[in-house]
């Protein structure tokens, strides 16, 4: 089964039921999570019936040469972090047009795509949390901005 993350709950539960009442092995193949880094539902009920979980040894490597942990939709030059979870595209696009591109993680969460890249737009880090000038860290520490 390919694409498995676009499968139905209700049908990840089907193809257990075949695999235990009719002793038929059942191999899905998909992606975990989509452009927003969270589990299709699909996915999401693989991996909680699933009797092994494999990572596949192929890498897919972000434009600055790490691996590539997050698919990214994109409009034109653009991240897009907002919208339906499943939308088709094609990484040969128009610019007006939904893409996908896989980033790391860094790249990810900074909204930075090879155009933007190599635009040599800077992007600033974005930080989980805003941080609070004198504000107390943990074990005691001091947090300054």
């Amino acid at each position: 089964m390919d694409e498995a993350q676009f499968l139905d709950p209700d049908r990840i539960d089907q193809l257990a039921r075949t695999v235990d009442d009719l002793d038929i092995d059942v191999f899905a193949f998909g992606i975990t999570t989509g452009f927003r880094s969270k589990l299709f539902p699909g996915s999401q009920r693989l991996v909680e019936l699933a009797d092994r979980v494999e990572v596949l040894q192929v890498e897919a490597l972000c434009w600055c040469g790490a691996r590539a942990t997050h698919n990214t939709r994109t409009t034109g030059a653009e991240v897009v972090v907002e919208g339906a979870q499943v939308v088709v595209g094609d990484v040969d696009h128009l610019p007006d047009e939904i893409g996908y591109e896989v980033l790391c993680r860094r790249h990810h969460r900074r909204r930075m795509t090879s155009a933007v890249a190599s635009a040599g737009a800077l992007l600033p880090d974005v930080l989980p949390v805003d941080p609070v000038a004198g504000a107390s860290g943990v074990n005691g520490a001091t947090v300054r901005s």
